[in-house]
């Protein structure tokens, strides 16, 4: 196993030396967009002090009730620095489809959403899990921009308390305590406290499915109740993210070097039925509503003609007006053929344009900057130059930190399943996901994963031995 993960070990830390290189490369590319402004140096300056904390959180050298008060404070005093700069401002694309959705299954009118520019109706377009949650919560609470910031703090807390769990099973709880601290201060996690989003929940099951898995170290045989914990995260996982799918398996198969088969197979035979009773609602509502059965949602053809056309970025852009016209299971299959189509007639420019989305999405943190710019009413000129350092600086600082300490995390007692796992995640893009609609924000569930190398790696200094040189 150990052996394995060395070698696993190896191209991953090529890979996240390659997106730190571009990631700088890329700097003057992106000034012409965003602009540029010595403003932004000192917020990235003050975000790096932030992040060093994890050095002295990895160590074991800050604990107490004080240091905590403290820390927490920093967590929240950020978040309301993002609601108050967002306050009142309305956002665009998927975070107002979804409080539309969810506003409209309060009002009884069921899940479903109008495309303002052909006026179709989708019915089976977004996944059901966050809208039904939103739902929930803004039939009690409502659904303003204080709800929506407090519900999105509450997964990040339960995520970073998630990470810690991880860590500490893993080897390092003071590594895992510094994994946290990163993600808690992450600016782009951050600045999305306001917004309707699914990649907190989405983080919440991933995260949940690692510590399950974990357990097999010290449980080789799992009980019922982990098929019966397993199926419910993945199917929900299935129902929030479609594109992650099959990312449970991803992860079972990349452990199999740790566990062994057969824990793996019983986890799978256990949880299979589980997950399948979890999806059977969605599938039954969909055969009922559209006359077809629909496993996920409608997405996949239009995901992919997003993912391969010559002027695709990875990001969504709209449908050709001929395809966008057509009704909703019409569209995605005339979509998913012409997308085909361009593929067998450009197999070269296929394999270059995902190579190309796959290093972008990983070395360029700009999501937030669009968001910014598409909100009503709209930010005073120049915002964007401002925060352009922080992001992109960030971004490069962990990119870079996780190349160096991947190899010293492995030292940790289990660091090597670690490894393992962002491998798997790795390979779930590679295979699955890159093909598609595939951006910046399609790779946040991998941030847990570099944020706990990194934590591991700096927690690893403090177990190696001292070497006193003889006078």
């Amino acid at each position: 196993m150990i052996q394995i993960a060395r070698i696993t070990a190896y191209p991953l830390r090529l890979m996240l030396a390659l997106f730190a290189a571009y990631a700088v490369y890329t700097i003057p590319s992106l000034l012409p967009r965003w602009g540029a402004s010595a403003v932004g140096i000192p917020l990235l300056i003050g975000w790096l002090a932030l992040a060093a904390i994890a050095l002295p959180l990895a160590q074991g050298r800050w604990h107490g009730r004080r240091t905590w008060i403290a820390l927490a404070a920093i967590v929240v005093a950020l978040r309301v620095a993002a609601l108050v700069l967002l306050w009142n401002r309305v956002p665009s694309a998927d975070p107002i489809i979804y409080v539309q959705i969810a506003s409209d299954i309060i009002a009884g009118h069921g899940l479903f959403f109008v495309d303002p520019r052909s006026n179709v109706v989708f019915l089976a377009l977004y996944p059901p899990a966050y809208p039904l949650l939103l739902a929930g919560l803004g039939s009690v609470f409502g659904l303003g921009q204080v709800i929506l910031s407090l519900s999105n703090l509450v997964f990040d807390l339960l995520a970073a308390l998630l990470i810690v769990w991880i860590g500490d099973r893993a080897g390092s709880r003071a590594g895992g305590l510094a994994a946290a601290w990163l993600w808690l201060i992450w600016p782009t996690f951050v600045f999305a406290t306001p917004f309707a989003q699914k990649e907190p929940l989405v983080a919440v099951l991933i995260l949940a499915m690692i510590l399950r898995l974990l357990r097999l170290r010290d449980h080789p045989v799992p009980a019922f109740h982990d098929g019966l914990i397993f199926g419910v995260l993945a199917g929900l996982l299935a129902l929030s993210q479609p594109g992650l799918a099959t990312l449970p398996a991803t992860f079972g198969l990349f452990l199999i070097p740790v566990v062994g088969f057969r824990p793996l197979l019983i986890l799978a035979l256990r949880s299979v039925p589980v997950l399948l009773l979890v999806m059977a609602p969605w599938w039954i509502r969909n055969g009922l509503v559209l006359g077809h059965f629909v496993p996920l949602t409608t997405t996949g053809g239009l995901g992919l003609w997003i993912g391969n056309n010559p002027n695709t970025s990875g990001n969504w852009m709209p449908l050709p007006p001929g395809l966008a016209a057509l009704p909703e299971l019409e569209q995605s299959a005339r979509a998913a053929a012409v997308a085909k189509a361009w593929i067998a007639a450009h197999p070269v420019d296929m394999l270059i344009l995902n190579a190309t989305k796959l290093v972008r999405s990983f070395a360029i943190e700009h999501f937030t900057l669009i968001r910014l710019t598409a909100v009503t009413p709209d930010f005073p000129v120049g915002i964007t130059a401002v925060f352009l350092p922080l992001f992109q600086g960030a971004l490069i600082a962990v990119l870079a930190a996780t190349a160096a300490l991947i190899g010293r995390a492995r030292r940790i007692a289990h660091g090597d399943w670690l490894v393992l796992l962002f491998a798997a995640a790795m390979a779930q893009i590679l295979i699955f996901d890159v093909w598609f609609e595939f951006a910046e924000r399609h790779r946040y569930f991998t941030m847990p994963f570099l944020f706990l190398l990194i934590g591991f790696g700096l927690a690893a200094a403090r177990t190696e031995p001292r070497v006193v040189p003889a006078r």
